[in-house]
């Protein structure tokens, strides 16, 4: 067990050895923590921490070290996204073209969905990251998870789309139908995951262009919520392009201000001799204490630190 003291004063007003005539720099030590099991009131198992001390102080503040309580970020804490999780699922019925589904991102598309504007954009094609469907299949086959933290440009939005090429028929073959189902778009940081969009909240935008698109053909938004693309079937030697779009994803920081310590001592409370936490997940923690005596000529503190070993 390794065991620091750091000592700090604060003083009101200027003297050079911040002694306050009243006022003693607090006696308060670490003397060890033990560990054991226990089944917290949720009905949790968990590790609780019983740290022991010496002597006293007024007040006493703790840090156990866990997200939100870490004396570490005292002064700030600011949230990154750590991945950027994609998935959705497809099924391919019918006709003979091969390669007319595409999975693309683009980060410099500036909104507006006309064919002009998304020709102008750079999209990244990231379709073999996944896994598609085969002509056929009974059911709809899950793509696997993408992560496109890497693909994020700080300051921009992210752009989320599916393309659709079919060529004139007589030559390439009849037109395949895809269908996507289960989009899912997450992200993930030190807090845990959050759902930015589903299929029916990614806000799709549709664009089918071609010298003739037949009426309910291209890109389309079933009843189901389903995306289904497929290509003409009476102007079948029409080469059409089809997209759907989803809405910008802003991927950015957070800033979740300082983390707080957890008060156990106030000046009306008796001598703490011992002080309980329970920790949730196994780990090696730096657990501080900040022990402050305090009148109305100032306040002096110390703060004593712990390694905790949680297995």
């Amino acid at each position: 067990m390794r065991l620091k003291y750091i000592i700090s004063a604060f003083c009101l007003g200027i003297f050079a050895s911040c002694v306050k005539e009243g006022i003693s720099e607090p006696g308060f030590g670490i003397t060890g923590y033990e560990v054991n099991s226990i089944v917290d009131s949720a009905g949790n198992a968990v590790r609780q921490v019983t740290f022991s001390f010496s002597g006293d102080a007024a007040v006493i503040s703790f840090y156990p070290g866990v997200l939100g309580n870490d004396y570490a970020y005292r002064e700030g804490r600011i949230l990154d996204v750590k991945a950027l999780l994609s998935s959705f699922s497809t099924t391919l019925n019918n006709g003979t073209q091969d390669d007319q589904l595409s999975v693309m991102v683009s980060s410099d598309f500036n909104g507006t969905y006309d064919i002009t504007n998304i020709h102008a954009a750079t999209w990244t094609d990231i379709t073999g990251d996944y896994v598609l469907n085969t002509r056929g299949a009974s059911a709809s086959l899950p793509s696997g998870t993408k992560d496109l933290r890497n693909l994020v440009v700080d300051g921009k939005p992210l752009y989320y789309a599916y393309r659709y090429i079919c060529k004139p028929q007589t030559e390439n073959g009849a037109n395949s139908t895809w269908r996507i189902r289960a989009f899912s778009l997450q992200s993930e940081t030190d807090l845990g995951a959050t759902s930015l969009a589903t299929l029916t909240t990614a806000d799709w935008n549709l664009i089918n262009d071609g010298a003739i698109v037949d009426p309910g053909r291209g890109a389309v938004i079933e009843s189901s919520g389903a995306i289904r693309f497929n290509g003409n079937h009476i102007n079948k030697d029409v080469h059409t392009e089809s997209w759907a779009i989803s809405k910008a994803f802003q991927i950015t920081k957070t800033d979740m201000g300082p983390d707080r310590p957890i008060a156990i001592k106030s000046t009306i409370n008796p001598t703490l001799g011992s002080y309980s936490f329970n920790y949730t997940t196994p780990g090696t923690y730096k657990a501080v204490f900040i022990a402050s005596n305090a009148s109305y000529e100032g306040q002096l503190s110390v703060v004593r630190e712990i390694e905790v070993k949680v297995p």
